[in-house]
């Protein structure tokens, strides 16, 4: 690939694959906040997550999606604070 077609595949992207059935269902989330109907929990740290990012961030909160996803741009993202 040349051009235009690298930028697809370029470093800080995050994509995976739906299937019709499956993307009628996610489409209701895709654009809620981080912070709507927090009823789920993160699939590696168990911090609540919302409908979002269970459905568009594989099921994990923010900061275990970055850290999985994107290891190499941590320094860069300021971990969100735990409550105590």
């Amino acid at each position: 690939m040349t051009g235009k077609e690298d930028e697809f595949w370029e470093k800080g992207s995050f994509a995976e694959t739906v299937g019709s059935d499956d993307m009628k269902k996610k489409m209701r989330t895709f654009g809620m906040k981080h912070d709507e109907e927090m009823n789920f929990a993160c699939n590696k740290c168990k911090k609540n997550i919302s409908a979002h990012n269970n459905d568009w961030h594989g099921g994990m909160c923010d900061d275990c999606f970055n850290a999985t996803h994107f290891p190499e741009e941590q320094h860069a993202h300021v971990k969100t604070p735990k409550k105590l």
